[in-house]
């Protein structure tokens, strides 16, 4: 069925995402992979992901950069690049937008309500 196919696409969109999430990931490209138009790509994105594109692709990299922060040492500025942000600025908005605070601040939260082997559960858990 269409809605079948459609469906299988859109799992297909949010997979590679995922999986590719430090990639530049541009609309028009997984459009193509979906072999859509942008516009209809867009409309069956958001209605089956409940998101739209480029607010789904920022919220799996602000997820990603939640697990290094609290995982890791790696400075702020390292980890914005390795989940696929080109500058920190864009990256410290987006993250203080979707988790409420800085990455800083979320890191030192994180930490002091850490206990080992929780990172992943309490990546999910903060805000």
């Amino acid at each position: 069925t269409l809605t079948g196919i459609v469906e299988s696409r859109m799992n297909e969109a949010v997979d590679y995402i995922v999986e590719h999430f430090s990639q530049a990931i541009s609309l028009e490209r997984m459009a193509k992979m979906a072999d859509m138009s942008i516009s209809a790509f867009s409309r069956h994105f958001q209605k089956s992901t409940g998101n739209k594109f480029v607010d789904f692709v920022n919220q799996v990299r602000i997820g990603k950069a939640c697990v290094l922060l609290i995982e890791t040492d790696d400075q702020v500025s390292s980890i914005c690049y390795t989940v696929g942000f080109n500058n920190l600025a864009n990256f410290n908005r987006h993250f203080i937008k979707i988790k409420g605070v800085t990455p800083r601040e979320y890191r030192r939260i994180a930490r002091s309500n850490l206990s080992p082997g929780t990172a992943g559960y309490i990546a999910r858990e903060i805000p």
